[in-house]
């Protein structure tokens, strides 16, 4: 195969120096965001493993920088190697390729689509003069290898199915691959079933996908590519390189997997998803060595292999209501784990390169960026910053609270005051959910943009959402938990509660108006929206990313398994009148009384659910907005709608509590809200 050079396919897309000084003191504009170049996936969830490939010998790391362009609704991808001990001068090695995204088991549906970007972490050869990587074109993923200097890119393998996973081989010179190709028989099995008639049955979610999901393959198929394109079959021992000191155990929370060692979480709680766990590592002779120490128990949120594979990196979350972040380094089997620091900022992805371990590092007010640190001191020193020209941004302060609820528990919180605020001015304010940890950009789903309502005058509270009030009465019991969750929507109170003594605090500090107050909801954060817009007089309007849980809807829209499954937390049958269950918490059953301004930006895959809302809603004359957008899903994923939803929601809120919609308006828009507030005037009970 002809090498190609590393040519662009967003040409241009440098941050010069002329943009830095052009964004010096303004405030920051929706499209500021919409534009940040990201390393990695934006939600931590996806980062169990890191974007960031280290080089043999330890003195030069290689990662994807990723930027979303709205105008086109596509992304820009570049490769980048960093010579550690001079990493001004990053080397770009490959531009160009389509996203690829993660997937993920959804209810009933296997291979869902999340939204989010798939982790990608180049790989380099022994020898350090290569890199492989994953590149999506033509709708394949297909193995790449790159020059580490920068001379050229080209593709390795045309398999006919998406390459998931490789290694290098030993001596360097082939890479052994893994595809599915039985996927693309189950999916032809379905369309099959499809020209007679699909059976509804455990295979549905109808609130994701209007067919049932296809059968998963399990199997896997094994080949090796040499580097001259040649496809060979791989010997046994490749085979089994994936293998290699196994696997996890079933139900882990985190795991890190090497060819001589493994280490994971487990649950203390195996009924339990994320809960707090304990620290394991089976070595290479199969010896599985606990971790007792306090360090090694609780909410450990990431672990990561020296080369030497003899010691271990991990996260484990402390402080107030688990806001901050401990870094610690063991060597299993000898003593304790020593700490390296503590931090309310965010870490990502830590390698070990040489003497130092290189991170992904957010804060609250800056982006995501490659940062080292020092294992002796805890000393944080900067490598690369894909966004320099964010740094001129006039953003406002930002501030963490910690408060309590109602029923005790901890409470954290990032504000964002307005930079333009004058003293003494009470501002408009916008609670964000359901986790605030690392850099404020869009809050959970990322549709809500928190510097750029800052900038349009509101202040913001980006609120992490308080534990399941069932953790107050420790239980192994799972019909037990959701009694206590679900009974008389306690958990639901318990974070309305949390929103409630934000606010108030706030207005005690004379910083806001406690009669202009919107709130946002993503996935849990609407549902936690759904209730409190029910149940108390907090907010004046709402944006949610989908709606609504609804006695005639919400369960048929999950299919058998899903309303199996809500069954099992208390819901009652839908067959049942179930008055008492629904009346606090349906907005349809209480359509007459419910006057809140509420935008709905949903994507195609869940707008359903919003329908019975929507229609009671109409009926009844209360202001209702409901937005679809097209090849979508639970998290979007095209630039172009993120945009739209970030320019709406602050278009949203001007309107309803600031009285104008601002800049930020689509034509057509202010008429019919206009007309909304009208006729919710005339025809308020």
């Amino acid at each position: 195969m002809v090498a190609l050079p590393a040519r662009a396919a967003c040409d241009g897309d440098d941050a010069p120096v002329s943009e830095v000084r052009a964004n010096a003191g303004r405030g920051v504009d929706p499209l500021d965001l919409a534009r940040l170049r990201d390393i990695g996936p934006t939600a931590d969830l996806f980062l169990n493993d890191s974007p960031i490939g280290v080089s043999p010998d330890g003195n030069h790391i290689a990662f994807q920088v990723r930027r979303a362009d709205p105008a086109s609704n596509s992304f820009c991808h570049e490769l980048l190697v960093v010579d550690l001990r001079s990493p001004a001068k990053p080397v770009t090695i490959d531009r160009g390729g389509e996203l690829i995204r993660a997937y993920f088991q959804r209810g009933a549906l296997a291979n869902y689509p999340s939204g989010e970007p798939q982790l990608i972490r180049p790989s380099w050869s022994p020898d350090g003069r290569s890199v492989a990587f994953l590149k999506r074109l033509a709708a394949t993923n297909q193995l790449w290898i790159a020059s580490a200097d920068g001379s050229g890119s080209r593709r390795l393998t045309n398999a006919s199915a998406d390459v998931e996973a490789f290694e290098w081989s030993a001596d360097g010179t082939a890479i052994v691959f893994h595809t599915r190709p039985d996927r693309a028989a189950a999916l032809a099995e379905l369309e099959t079933e499809g020209r007679s008639g699909f059976v509804y049955d455990e295979r549905w979610s109808p609130i994701a996908r209007n067919r049932p999901s296809h059968r998963e393959p399990a199997e896997m198929r094994v080949e090796k590519v040499t580097l001259g394109g040649q496809v060979l079959v791989p010997t046994a021992s490749e085979r089994d390189a994936f293998a290699r000191a196994g696997t996890a155990p079933d139900g882990a929370i985190w795991a890190a997997v090497t060819p001589n060692a493994v280490a994971w979480v487990a649950p203390k709680d195996s009924n339990r998803a994320f809960a707090d766990g304990t620290l394991h590592v089976r070595n290479s002779t199969g010896a599985t060595i606990r971790c007792d120490a306090q360090s090694c128990q609780g909410q450990i949120a990431g672990l990561w292999w020296h080369p030497d594979g003899k010691q271990l990196w991990f996260q484990r979350r402390t402080g107030w209501g688990s806001s901050q972040t401990a870094l610690y380094r063991w060597t299993p089997g000898e003593g304790e784990p020593q700490h390296i620091l503590t931090t309310r900022d965010l870490l990502l992805g830590c390698r070990s390169a040489g003497h130092q371990l290189v991170c992904a590092l957010e804060q609250s007010s800056r982006p995501r960026r490659i940062v080292s640190i020092d294992p002796a001191n805890g000393a944080i020193g900067e490598i690369f910053d894909p966004n320099p020209a964010f740094r001129q941004l006039h953003l406002g302060s930002v501030e963490r609270l910690e408060w309590r609820n109602n029923r005790g528990i901890e409470i954290y919180g990032d504000l964002v005051m307005p930079p333009a605020r004058k003293p003494g001015e009470r501002v408009p304010l916008i609670l964000v959910q359901y986790r605030t940890r690392g850099f404020l950009r869009g809050g959970t789903g990322n549709e809500y943009p928190l510097f750029a309502l800052a900038a349009q005058g509101f202040a913001v509270l980006s609120i992490e959402r308080p534990g399941y009030v069932s953790e107050l009465t420790p239980t192994s019991d799972f019909a037990e938990r959701a009694r206590l969750n679900y009974g008389d929507w306690a958990d639901r109170k318990s974070v309305m509660s949390a929103f409630a003594s934000g606010i108030d605090r706030l207005d005690r500090r004379g910083l806001i108006d406690p009669k202009r107050v919107g709130i946002t909801g993503f996935s849990d954060g609407s549902v936690s929206a759904q209730y409190a817009l029910l149940n108390s007089s907090l907010f004046a309007a709402a944006a949610l990313s989908s709606c609504c849980e609804e006695p005639k809807t919400h369960m048929p829209l999950l299919g058998p398994r899903g309303a199996a499954r809500l069954r099992s937390y208390t819901y009652p049958r839908y067959t049942d009148s179930a008055a008492d269950f629904w009346g606090p918490f349906s907005i349809a059953a209480n359509a007459t009384r419910f006057r809140t301004p509420l935008l709905v930006q949903a994507s195609d895959d869940e707008y359903l659910g919003s329908l019975e809302t929507f229609t009671s809603l109409r009926e009844t004359g209360a202001p209702m907005e409901l937005i679809v957008f097209p090849d979508e899903h639970h998290s979007k994923w095209q630039p172009a709608h993120r945009l739209a939803m970030y320019r709406r929601n602050i278009a949203w809120f001007s309107f309803w509590l600031k009285g104008d919609a601002g800049p930020f308006a689509r034509p057509g828009e202010t008429a019919r809200w206009e007309s909304l507030l009208k006729d919710s005037l005339v025809r308020s009970p």
